[in-house]
């Protein structure tokens, strides 16, 4: 084995070990911060914000030209005495972002609206991607006279939405696990 191999597979095996631990440190790569639901004008507004940052391997891969969708997930539920909840509404804001190697830029697309936007550093994009500002959930008449309604909201990358040679390796990788926790709120 030539010494350039054995050093190319030693920096391997140190990333391996190291970046998880980086990643520990300073939290997970998707962290929903904030979720809150507010009424104006008869509708429910959603105001979430959410700290992306990709791992470097799905970083590396969008650098590489693989596009990525992230969506936010949202869920609104009754809850009923003796039997499981129902489900009011679901939801979900998808943007789809990619990397322009010759502009250096970052276009993200708002998969619901089709608005795009161009972003010089990956780190504006993602802060473009990890807030919902005003987002109708729905009007209050749906929920008007029956207590026990709430909300929960979670941001993700995709797997489905990635090219297929791509999708196994999404999978079984913890690289591209990339999801944040549920946070909840209620709307009494």
């Amino acid at each position: 084995m030539s010494t350039l191999r054995r050093v190319g597979l030693a920096t391997v095996a140190m990333l391996a070990v190291a970046l998880p631990g980086a990643f520990a440190a300073n939290g997970p790569p998707f962290q929903l911060r904030s979720v809150e639901a507010q009424e104006v004008d008869g509708v429910y507004l959603l105001d979430a914000v959410a700290r992306l940052r990709l791992t470097p391997t799905v970083r590396h891969a969008l650098h590489g030209g693989v596009g990525l969708v992230m969506s936010w997930n949202i869920e609104i539920v009754r809850e009923r005495p003796w039997w499981l909840e129902a489900e009011v509404a679901e939801l979900s804001q998808r943007y789809y972002i990619e990397y322009h190697e010759l502009s250096l830029q970052y276009l993200v697309t708002n998969l619901n609206t089709g608005e795009r936007r161009n972003f010089v550093d990956l780190k504006g994009a993602l802060a473009h991607i990890g807030r919902l500002y005003k987002f109708p959930l729905l009007d209050r008449v749906v929920i008007e006279g029956q207590p026990g309604h709430r909300g929960r909201a979670q941001v993700r990358l995709d797997h489905g939405a990635l090219p297929w040679a791509l999708r196994p390796t999404a999978l079984m990788s913890s690289a591209w696990s990339l999801e944040s926790q549920w946070l909840g709120w209620s709307f009494e």
